[in-house]
């Protein structure tokens, strides 16, 4: 395969401590899909013999040896390090990588690109123009700019490189916050993106695993007409959505990709704004947006308007729409559980936060007798006031012996998997019980609640059944619940996210 011929590819970076092993793992990588790999040749703890190394690699090679100063490992002379990219030009390397101040000793060669490199590992420069039509003027075959994204206006800027480029280009921002660059870039026409091969390796912040990345991202069905949704919140690295939206994109054969998006409180605004210019047309919305989101919308549903709070913001020809599919999840993954009418069912509310609220406002809605208890009482007494609903006391909340009990507290959420806002002997087999939290999927809640006998409810449900309800806005699509539920099931049980 040419390179310069190269879109949509994923180079698996390798780096491993012997040649031998750096050989195997190149191999695997093309086996698993890697479009090309790049031998971190600076990680390499013994003598280096490129050419042998080179021969016995069966895909495309891009070889990099970087400095200390660059974010490597090479502490050696800085002439050998040059003689040995220069061997790796003359033995059959496909690309190799060098910074700007050492570019002139590499004369092109034919077959093998030659990528001029610019590495900030603390910030996005302000004069990111200037220096890339600066590094076009030493006319490599290709330029790659990788910068730390302190804010995601520098993802953007970084993105915005593409407009001007008149040489191939390789622009993505590191970092949590630069994270969504690094896919957004191949839209841009990046001609492929880097993924650490290794499961242990972290060679630069926010660089995604090669497994996870191929898994999660239909790499190859992107460019400039895919449409572009994703999850917004601090933190948001832990998020299932991207992985169950991207699997239901695929299996339609929609033209979409989601993307998790960090965005802090006091970056909501710059972010979505400058997130337009990609187009993003939709996002999830998650803690700390909820209500910012919902005074952002230019227009929103009722539920949305009495709740307060959006978890949907949905791109129009006149601004943001907001939803809350939260209330949604609620609803049908307790009727689809009882498979019953909700009207004058009694409910106990644990908690009086985002999810809180959009359950208290949709089980009313729905005709329930909605009670609401929280730890702290003057949050309960608002909600309960705001909604027109009843209240419980902390301390009287186990008094609540049959009927629906709703958890939409994070108590029990991974890591502290042990925790449960009831008493396990305070569970009666006349209870409901209903986790909105999702991971783990059988919470200590939830255990004890079936000891007791009690019909448990488990948060994937709502999970499912509240993203699937972004999914039809987003895309008027169906949503493919089955495949849903078993991405979230799957991804749940390898690890703990």
């Amino acid at each position: 395969m040419k390179l310069n011929k190269l879109r949509n590819g994923v180079c698996a970076v390798i780096a491993e401590k012997t040649s031998d092993q750096m050989v195997r793992s190149c191999n695997q990588a093309f086996d698993l899909g890697a479009d090309l790999v790049e031998l971190r040749i600076d990680f390499l703890e013994e003598e280096i013999f490129v050419e042998e190394l080179l021969k016995n690699i069966s895909g495309p090679t891009l070889v990099t040896i970087r400095r200390k100063i660059d974010g490597g490992l090479w502490v050696k002379d800085e002439q050998s390090r040059i003689n040995m990219l220069q061997q790796a030009q003359k033995f059959g390397a496909n690309a190799i990588d060098v910074e700007a101040d050492c570019f002139q000793h590499f004369p092109p060669v034919s077959g093998c690109l030659r990528i001029l490199s610019y590495h900030n590992f603390a910030q996005t420069p302000a004069d990111i123009d200037v220096l890339h039509k600066a590094f076009e003027v030493k006319r490599p075959e290709l330029v790659k700019i990788a910068c730390f994204a302190n804010n995601n206006s520098d993802s953007v800027r970084i993105l915005n490189l593409y407009k001007r480029a008149n040489i191939p280009l390789i622009a993505f921002c590191m970092g949590s916050i630069g994270f969504p660059s690094r896919v957004l870039a191949l839209i841009k026409n990046s001609p492929w993106m880097y993924a650490n091969f290794s499961d242990n390796l972290v060679n630069a912040p926010g660089i995604p695993i090669f497994k996870d990345f191929i898994s999660v991202y239909d790499i190859k069905s992107l460019s400039n007409q895919t449409n572009v949704f994703g999850v917004m919140g601090d933190p948001i690295g832990h998020s299932l959505s991207p992985a169950i939206h991207n699997a239901s994109y695929k299996v339609l054969g929609y033209d979409g990709v989601y993307l998790p998006f960090h965005i802090s409180a006091s970056d909501f605004l710059t972010s979505i704004e400058g997130y337009q210019t990609i187009p993003v047309m939709g996002f999830s919305v998650t803690i700390p947006h909820k209500e910012k989101a919902f005074s952002f919308s230019t227009t929103s549903s009722d539920l949305v308007k009495q709740i307060g709070a959006a978890n949907t913001l949905v791109k129009t020809s006149n601004g943001f729409h907001a939803e809350n599919t939260d209330a949604t999840g609620v609803i049908a993954a307790i009727k689809n559980k009882l498979g019953e009418t909700l009207d004058k069912r009694e409910v106990l509310i644990l908690g009086a936060g985002g999810v809180a609220r959009a359950a208290v406002f949709a089980l009313k809605k729905a005709g329930c007798i909605v009670k609401v208890c929280n730890r702290s009482a003057e949050r309960a007494e608002v909600l309960a006031s705001e909604a027109g609903v009843g209240i419980v006391s902390w301390n009287q909340r186990h008094d609540f012996k049959s009927g629906l009990l709703v958890n939409c507290t994070s108590v029990g959420m991974h890591p502290n998997e042990n925790d449960s806002p009831w008493d396990s002997n305070c569970f009666t087999e006349n209870h409901i019980a209903f986790d909105t939290v999702y991971n783990p999927i059988e919470t200590r809640f939830l255990r004890d609640a079936a000891q007791a006998k009690a019909i448990v409810i488990d948060g994937i449900e709502m999970f499912v059944y509240q993203a699937a309800a972004q999914f039809n806005l987003f895309t008027s699509f169906n949503a493919p619940l089955d495949v849903m539920r078993k991405t979230v099931l799957e991804k749940l049980r390898r690890k703990k996210i």
